[in-house]
């Protein structure tokens, strides 16, 4: 697909999500990919799973790159710095794409990535199992404790898996960190997570030692024998080549779930925010010369557990996302439509329509209405160029709801120089779970525009209703939408 000339003068362009993520950034990053020599993912792990379609193919992808179905084009893309690689996931990977026939010979990964070992997906999983009503909702893949050993010195980089006595040290070290952290927990939960069959069905447990170190080592130096080949200093090297080729940065996860700007503590463990990215690519913001925001076009979903203000059904819907999945939905809710009277049953059936399941977990994804004051709050570590994605998801909608703002609903709470308090109206949002929670979504209503959106290629194209929409959007938030898109296909875009 041929790019808007704009894109002719730039060397430097970010994708990220300016909501809980799932907004498509993969099938944007697929898309610029064209025009990138470099493609870099900074931030995050196997916890993202960002999917393209090419025809009747569609690809997931956890930790390489979305650009890498380019790698034939000779396009480099890069696993950068601000990552954390379970190994054996991005061994999966790199194997899927030999298998059909896709080259990953530009691949390149981090030296100094973050290396996930199965004591932080142990971890993770005891912990969120034990949390009971306090779990954050996480996938369950070590990304958390992963970040959090780096922060206190016990983690290991990637370059670990060329060094063998280095790697045995390390391991070593931080086994006995996480046998002290595990030893509160109940034995016999500890060892049934260990032999789940995401953690080798019991390869890394040791009946007395809980863990394995020489099991871990041997594993985890042959996964390096087939790392190697890509390790490189990719900071170095991205440095080298920003401003004299065409780079793409591909975020992950979304500013809502920002371990710096998101509704904490619900929350991932890396900045998802285009400073994040930036920094996780080996660069900062200032070499970024434009930020893409994608929002989905107008509702939003989310994964696991938080606050959640606009979400069709309320507390019954994060009740049931929580513990269902796609077969047992269908069934349930066979009738649902998009124009249910219902909330919940509307959530369903737009959840169905856009198949809004993870594609990480599977999880179904918690559906709400586009969220306003929580873009406000995104903008603000953001940028106001903007992509639109799953437009037509709505496009059996009779009406679209849009929350412009809030009513404060709780005890008065000091944020702090001031105090909210009960009746408060806030245009942007607080991103503390203990104000979220309170808050009463006001909406502007709007019809929908109730047709396809199939074949339509211009802007000016696209029906009356939904330009009303985003024009008050535009309005009240001073967003600038670059590109629109009306379907999973490249061609299915439209630049603005």
């Amino acid at each position: 697909m041929k790019l808007p000339a704009m894109f002719d003068n730039l060397l430097t362009v970010a994708v990220t999500c300016l909501q809980f993520g799932d907004t498509g950034k993969g099938k944007i990053v697929d898309l610029l990919g064209s025009w990138a020599k470099i493609i870099v993912r900074g931030t995050g792990g196997a916890n993202a799973g960002h999917t393209i379609r090419l025809g009747k193919s569609e690809y997931i992808f956890h930790l390489i790159p979305s650009g890498i179905l380019h790698d034939a084009d000779g396009k480099i893309n890069i696993i950068g710095n601000g990552t954390v690689i379970d190994p054996r996931i991005l061994c999966e990977e790199i194997a899927f794409l030999q298998q059909q026939g896709l080259p990953c010979n530009h691949l390149m990964l981090a030296l100094n990535a973050n290396l996930t070992l199965p004591t932080q997906v142990a971890r993770d999983r005891v912990g969120e199992g034990e949390a009971g009503a306090g779990k954050i909702g996480t996938t369950g893949r070590g990304i958390g404790p992963t970040y959090g050993d780096h922060v206190i010195r016990i983690g290991l980089k990637i370059n670990d898996l060329l060094n063998p006595d280095i790697l045995f040290a390390k391991v070593k070290a931080n086994v006995a960190f996480s046998v002290r952290v595990l030893a509160s927990y109940d034995p016999e939960m500890v060892k049934a997570i260990l032999r789940q069959a995401y953690l080798g069905g019991g390869m890394f447990y040791h009946p007395e030692k809980m863990f394995d170190v020489d099991a871990i080592v041997r594993k985890y130096l042959e996964y390096g024998k087939i790392l190697a080949p890509f390790i490189r200093d990719t900071d170095a090297f991205v440095r080298q080549n920003v401003g004299k080729c065409r780079m793409l940065f591909e975020g992950a996860q979304g500013t809502l779930l920002s371990v710096k700007h998101g509704t904490s503590p619900f929350v991932t463990s890396s900045d998802c925010t285009v400073n994040g990215l930036a920094e996780g690519a080996g660069l900062n913001r200032s070499h970024i010369q434009l930020a893409l925001g994608i929002i989905k076009g107008f509702y939003e979903t989310r994964v696991g557990e938080g606050p959640f203000p606009t979400e069709f059904g309320g507390d019954a819907s994060a009740v049931w996302c929580s513990s269902a999945n796609r077969e047992l939905e269908k069934e349930k809710f066979a009738g649902a439509t998009v124009n249910d009277k219902n909330e919940l049953n509307r959530g369903v059936a737009l959840r169905v329509a856009g198949n809004e399941y993870g594609a990480t977990t599977k999880r179904p994804r918690r559906t709400g209405r586009l969220d306003l004051p929580l873009l406000r709050h995104a903008l603000l570590s953001g940028s106001n160029d903007i992509v639109l994605t799953k437009l037509d998801v709505l496009n059996d909608c009779d009406e679209i709801q849009i929350c412009d703002s809030y009513v404060y609903m709780g005890q008065p709470y000091r944020y702090g120089d001031r105090t909210i308090s009960l009746g408060d109206n806030l245009e942007v949002a607080i991103p503390a779970a203990e104000v979220l929670w309170h808050c009463r979504p006001l909406y502007q209503t709007f019809p929908g525009w109730k047709r396809s959106l199939g074949g339509i290629n211009a802007y000016g194209d696209l029906p009356g209703e939904l330009i009303d929409i985003l024009t008050f959007v535009m309005l009240r938030t001073g967003i600038n939408p670059r590109i629109i898109s009306t379907g999973a296909d490249r061609e299915e875009t439209i630049f603005v």
